[in-house]
């Protein structure tokens, strides 16, 4: 059995670490009993509180590639947490540059700005994917989330965000209520 899920490799190492302080408790003297009991009941509360913080954190880092479907997905929820801290840290800076404390406004507007690089950070590479898939063929929505192994809901809101650009057409199948998706040739000659 192959181990590569850190979540798997926590749990292994707290399962050992709690089994062999039950042994040794047994093989220790009277006087330190005690305090070892209280080490063996506080090191399992340690281990989960630090689990949480970098669950709360850092959860990225408690996934593997191969827990992604497709690995592509691992390396975009990075890329987006890199984008996500720039994008904060340039907002802070320009609000210390000012020198005045965060109004409501303020702290709106770095919520809205913070979402939207989410959102751009999300759809951007998916969009330049359905856009480079659309080059070879026209596809319905549900060929596109096949190919792309993307959600059908999620590929259709892509779809409709690159309509609206005009990026790409929505055109009805000959002889059926289908509709398939292809790229603007005017805009994307």
């Amino acid at each position: 059995m192959k181990v590569s899920n850190p979540l798997t490799i926590i749990a292994i190492f707290a399962g050992l670490a709690e089994t062999l302080a039950c042994v040794a408790l047994v093989k220790l003297p009277l006087e330190i009993q005690q305090i070892f009991v209280y080490f063996v009941i506080a090191f399992p509360s340690g281990i989960v509180a630090l689990f949480f913080f970098v669950l709360y954190y850092k959860n990225t880092v408690l996934y593997a590639p191969s827990d992604f479907e497709d690995q592509n997905h691992y390396l975009e929820a990075n890329k987006m947490k890199e984008t996500v801290s720039i994008k904060i840290e340039e907002i802070f800076a320009e609000f210390n540059k000012k020198g005045s404390h965060l109004s409501r406004e303020e702290i709106e507007k770095a919520k809205t700005t913070v979402v939207n690089t989410i959102d751009e950070a999300a759809s951007l590479s998916r969009s330049d994917q359905i856009i480079d898939f659309l080059q070879d063929t026209p596809a319905t929505t549900i060929q596109l989330s096949q190919a792309l192994n993307i959600n059908p809901s999620y590929a259709f809101t892509i779809l409709k965000k690159l309509e609206l650009e005009q990026k790409v057409l929505r055109r009805n199948l000959p002889g059926t209520t289908s509709r398939r998706w292809e790229l603007n040739k005017t805009i994307n000659p």
